[in-house]
Parts: C-alpha cells; structure tokens; sequence
C-alpha cells in the first residue's frame, strides 16, 4: 500500500507542476502588464515634476524618454526523487526535491531628448490646430492662458518676475483674461463648437480646423458672443455664418483673422515653475517672483507644494534638494493642469504645423 501511496503522490506533485507551469504565462500578463503600466506612468509623472521644479531653481531639465521596453518572462519546474532499499524493504523509503525557478529579464531603453528632437518638441511654439484639438476636450480657461502668450494683441504676458516690465500687461491680461471666459461660457453651453477635419483626396493630408458659434438665442449669450467679437476687433457678417481664420503669429493681421501667438513647451512649463513653493531656507537659490504672486488664489491655475518630510496627501511627490515637492491629491485644478501639459508633451513630440485652422461663427444680424 504504501508503495502506491508513494507512486501516486510523486505523479500527482510532477501534474500539479507541470499544471502550474502551463498557466503562468496567462497570469503572466494580467499581473506583469498592469505593474510595468502603473510604474511607467508614475515614473513619467515624477520625471516632469521634477523638471518643473528644476527650473525654479534654473537647473537644467533633462528628459529621458524609453524608446522600447521588452521582458521576458520564464518559469521553470523540477522534481527530483530518490529511493533506497529498493531490494532490501517492502516500504520502499522515497524522498522528492522540487525546485522552482521564475526569472523576469525587462530590456529597457532610454534616450534622452536632444538636438533637433529637443527643439521640435521642447523650443518650437506649439502649433494653432495643437491648440484647437485640445480645446475640443479641455476648459478653454484652462488651456488658453497656459499655452498662448497672447491673441490678437491682446496680452497674456503679466510677467512674475517682472510685472512693471509694460506698463499696460497687467490691464492686457484682464483682458486676455475676460476673452477666455468668454470663449469657455460659450463652449461650455455648446454655443461655440470646435471642429477639426480633413480634406478629402488632398495629397498634402491637409487639416482644417474650425470654431463653429452657433446663433445665440438669449441676451447673455448674445452679449457674450460680443465680448469676444470687440475684443479681438473682429466684424461679423451682417447675415449667416462668419468664417475667421486661425493662424499662429506675433501681430493682428486683419478683422477676419484670429492670431494666435503660442509658446512654446519650454516657456509653459518654465511659467508653470513660477507657481512652485520654495522653503524659507531655500529662497535665495530659487528664481525670485513678485510679492503677491504666490497668493493670488483666483487666477492661480497650478501649485506645487513643498515640505520637509514626505508627505501623507500627495498626488505625484519627488524628493529634491533635501526637499520634498508634491502635488495634493485633494488640487484637482493643479492634478488637470499637471495633465494638460503631459497630454501637450506627447502631443508636441509629433506635432505639425500643417492646415490652418478655420473659425466658423454664424451670428444673427
């Protein structure tokens, strides 16, 4: 009996091995997928954070990007058995030795961003159809201040560093500033539409971009839509749809067309720096703002907090320069904006200055 016993058991161990063997691959990929995803987008994460905190201090940023990334996983399974007194007893003694081996080999690439990648991506202004594609999917008010310097003329340049460098930047940014609201009142109650097609059988694959502001039917939109319209010193058609323009530039060119005048990923996220907290005893190694910068909470699109401990509540948190810099999990307004530009960054990587934009506004006379 007992030698049954034993026979049965070394079959049964050598089946669940060799079952256990078989299913690891499956298992493999919903564990391995998932850790590999969550590290690569938290390492992304504190790889811009701490760019952006580097440039507070006007420390060079250095981005590494992973060109590939393979792993290769194996499993092994072994039993090894040994008798003695085969001959000699009826008991037949057995011994059984398994041994398993998992081995997880990840090949990981890195290049860091130079040269003519580094200038298309990072120094080249973001492109008017980038600007528009992300309009159709974030707040207007967001996305404007951060990415424009200004819109047909009219100023986003209230300076942190500097506010008196103009005399007239501060009155400029209230009005870039109720341009905005207006644009994002009117998109968000889908008066106004953005729009981006391409043509079709066009061998340059051109693309058209185009704002389309459906007719106001109450007094506040109506009011609204002429903020817009006198701000940027625009004319509207007497009858139908009015069709402006887009395209990227440093001046008004006339009252049909809408300039925008984009910066570049460098310049936002060196502007998005500025609103990064630095320690008392840190202040003279930081770049210094204006008095009052810091606590202008109304018009404060980004806040990246320091402490000297790790700390409890944050979103994204890097350790630099003996300090701690974080994002609160409970600042949605600054995790949307830390959003905004990563969704930039990829954009730009690939970014082309093809098709001009179309702004399409049917208004009633």
């Amino acid at each position: 009996m007992k030698i049954h016993t034993y026979i049965y058991s070394c079959v049964g161990l050598a089946a669940l091995l060799l079952t256990s063997c078989g299913s690891m691959g499956p298992k493999s990929i919903r564990a391995g997928r998932m850790e590999y995803n969550l590290a690569l987008g938290k390492s992304d994460s504190e790889q811009l954070l701490i760019n952006i905190v580097k440039m507070r201090f006007l420390d060079r940023p250095v981005f590494l990007n992973i060109t590939s990334m393979t792993s290769n996983l194996s499993f092994q399974s072994q039993l090894t058995t040994s008798t003695s007194g085969l001959f000699k007893s009826t008991t037949l003694p057995i011994s059984a030795s398994p041994s398993f081996t998992w081995k997880d080999n990840p090949t990981i690439t890195y290049q860091e961003l130079t040269g003519a990648k580094y200038v298309t991506q990072m120094l080249s202004p973001v492109p008017a159809d980038t600007i528009v594609l992300l309009l159709q999917s974030w707040p207007a008010d967001m996305v404007l201040p951060l990415t424009l310097n200004e819109i047909n003329n009219v100023n986003n340049l209230w300076n942190p560093i500097d506010p008196n460098l103009s005399s007239d930047a501060i009155e400029e940014h209230k009005r870039f500033t109720e341009i905005t609201k207006s644009i994002q009142q009117l998109d968000s109650q889908r008066t106004l539409e953005w729009v981006v097609t391409r043509k079709i059988g066009d061998v340059n694959n051109t693309v058209e971009t185009a704002i389309l502001l459906n007719r106001p039917n109450d007094e506040i939109t109506t009011a609204a839509v002429q903020i817009l319209i006198d701000n940027l010193g625009l004319t509207k058609a007497e009858k139908g749809a009015t069709k402006f323009s887009v395209e990227y530039g440093l001046e008004q060119k006339d009252d049909s067309t809408i300039v925008f005048g984009t910066r570049s990923v460098q310049d936002i996220l060196s502007f998005a720096s500025m609103d990064v907290d630095v320690p008392a005893s840190m202040v003279t190694q930081a770049l210094p703002v204006e008095n009052g910068w810091s606590e202008r909470a109304s018009t404060r699109l980004f806040h990246v907090q320091t402490s000297s401990t790790k700390p409890s509540n944050a979103s994204i948190a890097i350790q630099y320069r003996n300090n701690w810099f974080y994002i609160s999990e409970n600042d949605l307004q600054s995790k949307a904006i830390f959003l905004l530009l990563q969704v930039l960054m990829g954009m730009q990587s690939g970014a082309s200055s093809n098709g001009t934009p179309v702004l399409t506004i049917p208004i009633s006379s």
